[in-house]
């Protein structure tokens, strides 16, 4: 019992064992206080660099100055949004019918047959006061987004999703409209209310968000379709097709994309902020390892912002492996996880430019025709500037094909390969010769 006993640690030296490990501890708090202190003063340096330069840096720094509201479109976009939701509802449910199943089976460019016609007309006809206002918001000279930018950034996201969706719901109304105006053999009004849509689309390139920007994106895809369904349905007159030119040159915007990613890292900033510390909730004082992730991909914004206009065929190679756009990236694992995203919205709005720019070589071509009497010879024979031709894609010239069907106008697209035109399954962009008439 005695030797028991003498195998139990004496008082003195568990008060040894208590102060060493008291000493560890606290040597475990300073080292954690020292980079702590290191990568709170390293995130404050990132945001201090951003803010130098002129950059937001939180979602509050994004709320534009306010202008009055009857010549702000963002306003007048607050106001019909109840109609809206109204027409969407309504959109969706004509979609479950047999006879809006039949018009969702059509190929994209199909013209929709006379009782389709007939019953997207029926729908439209209760909401041309809707119309008139989405003609009113165009009309708007500016735009200053009406979001709540005091929110924080999970708060902020909920909020701005369905005013997103908002601008998709016009080009589905505008959509219909444009199809029941080509029926009707009147183009030129088709054309007008194409032009609202390509507006506000130019307009909603101030909201923040890259998700924001792939819709504004997606929206003004819908309407250069539009543009191409109404074109080959019948003549327009030769100033319809100036006008034409006229705004399609006003959407090449080469800094559009360097915009939106100064938005979106201004909006990943509040992320960080917010995101950190819930992250972290669970370990107490070791909040600045998860602190530390978010660093990366505002540096990596760095490499990002100076190459963002640049041409896809001048970043591709970028994101390839040993490119400074490549994964892994070396700045954590969220950096790394964050770049297939931004790779696509290179992408995007590469590919954007290159349907503007295929537009407008595909009026000028038309153009050319009524002017002349016959047809061009190809893009020699166009009065546009040589870089309106460019595909973005390759460095190179628009691909213009003549058949006996028409015109084709094409970009070979972001996988580089030329399929001849063929633009299902995001192959090619561009726009072909007449759809078919649907029985």
């Amino acid at each position: 019992m005695v030797e028991a006993v003498k195998l139990l640690p004496t008082r003195r030296t568990v008060k040894r064992w208590g102060l060493g490990l008291g000493i560890v501890l606290g040597v475990l708090l300073v080292i954690n206080g020292i980079l702590a202190w290191r990568t709170e003063t390293r995130f404050q340096r990132v945001i201090a660099a951003i803010r130098a330069e002129g950059d937001p840096a939180s979602i509050a720094e994004l709320k534009p100055q306010p202008i009055p509201d009857e010549v702000n479109a963002a306003t007048q976009i607050d106001r019909l949004t109840p109609r809206l939701e109204e027409f969407a509802r309504e959109h969706g449910r004509f979609y479950k019918t047999d006879l809006g199943k039949a018009l969702d089976d059509l190929n994209e460019g199909d013209r929709p047959n006379a009782e389709q016609i007939a019953g997207m007309r029926a729908i439209l006809d209760k909401y041309t006061d809707l119309e008139q206002m989405i003609a009113a918001a165009a009309a708007c000279p500016r735009y200053a987004s009406t979001a709540d930018f005091s929110l924080g950034f999970n708060k902020f996201l909920e909020a701005e999703l369905p005013r997103m969706s908002r601008l998709r719901t016009i080009a589905r109304l505008v959509d219909w409209r444009v199809q029941v105006l080509v029926a009707d053999d009147q183009r030129d009004e088709a054309v007008r209310r194409i032009f609202d849509v390509l507006r506000l689309a130019r307009l909603n390139e101030s909201e923040p968000t890259i998700v924001s920007f792939l819709i504004t994106v997606a929206v003004r895809g819908v309407a250069l379709h539009d543009l191409h369904y109404t074109l080959t349905a019948g003549p327009v007159p030769p100033e319809t097709h100036d006008e034409i030119e006229r705004t399609l040159q006003s959407l090449e915007n080469p800094g559009k994309l360097g915009q939106t990613l100064r938005s979106e890292r201004a909006v990943n900033i509040s992320a960080s902020i917010e995101q950190a510390w819930e992250m972290a909730s669970g370990l107490g004082w070791l909040v600045w390892p998860v602190r530390r992730q978010f660093i990366g991909p505002l540096e990596f914004y760095d490499r990002l912002l100076p190459v963002a206009n640049r041409p896809w065929v001048e970043v591709k190679p970028m994101f390839a492996p040993g490119g400074q756009l490549a994964t892994p990236t070396g700045l954590g694992v969220l950096a790394d996880l964050l770049t297939p995203a931004l790779e696509a919205g290179f992408a995007s709005a590469n590919r954007d430019t290159a349907i503007i720019r295929a537009m407008r070589v595909y009026n000028a071509l038309q153009q050319y025709a009524l002017q002349n009497g016959r047809e061009a010879n190809g893009l020699v024979d166009l009065r546009l500037p040589a870089a309106a031709t460019i595909d973005p894609f390759t460095g190179k010239p628009l691909m213009v094909k003549r058949t006996d069907a028409g015109w084709t106008v094409y970009s070979i697209g972001q996988d580089g390969i030329d399929d001849g035109g063929s633009f299902g399954q995001a192959k090619d962009c561009g726009f072909g010769p007449p759809p078919r008439a649907t029985p």
